[in-house]
């Protein structure tokens, strides 16, 4: 079974990123994926004292992230847009690992009242940066797709882009698979 992570990027009170995740998470094959929601917001900004590209990871906190991260197949990373990007939490999340992100293939799914469009362009460059294999992105748009409070009613189209978005990470998997065998 391949391992999907849906990390979901906001941590305010009273946040509604968990309820899009696990509306994400309920999208997901149940046949083809092994679903787990990670909540990075409890690691704290950057605190080793190696640089994340040695791979020297000391706090306990920081190797289980990048192992959560490391045995993944797959990630779809949900976000808010805040003030036209994406929170920091989420950057920081990205930051205190280097290697693990490595050809790891990843959708971003944003949303707020653009659909999260700028946040996910965002998200995406520094992805990329970090050597990850970004697929794609979509975007759930306040009063069409989604509520402030976050009940989930997503359009077709929206459902269409998503199931395109794993059928993608799926198949770049296969990719991999047959390029290594």
């Amino acid at each position: 079974m391949k391992q999907l992570r849906i990390i979901v990027s906001s941590t305010r009170p009273g946040r509604i990123g968990p309820k899009v995740a696990e509306w994400v998470a309920s999208q997901a094959p149940a046949d083809e994926w092994e679903v787990k929601v990670l909540d990075p917001s409890g690691l704290p900004f950057l605190d080793e004292e190696e640089h994340p590209k040695s791979g020297k990871y000391a706090l306990p906190h920081t190797q289980q992230w990048a192992s959560e991260i490391f045995e993944s197949d797959a990630i779809v990373v949900v976000t808010p847009q805040y003030n036209r990007s994406f929170p920091a939490p989420i950057k920081n999340a990205i930051d205190i690992l280097f290697a693990e992100w490595d050809s790891k293939p990843i959708a971003i799914l944003g949303y707020g009242w653009s659909g999260g469009t700028d946040a996910a362009a965002d998200l995406a460059k520094v992805l990329t940066h970090v050597k990850a294999d970004v697929v794609g992105t979509t975007g759930l748009h306040f009063l069409q797709d989604l509520s402030p409070e976050g009940e989930v009613d997503a359009t077709d189209e929206r459902r269409g882009e998503l199931a395109a978005l794993l059928e993608t990470l799926s198949s770049r998997l296969g990719e991999r698979e047959s390029v290594s065998a």
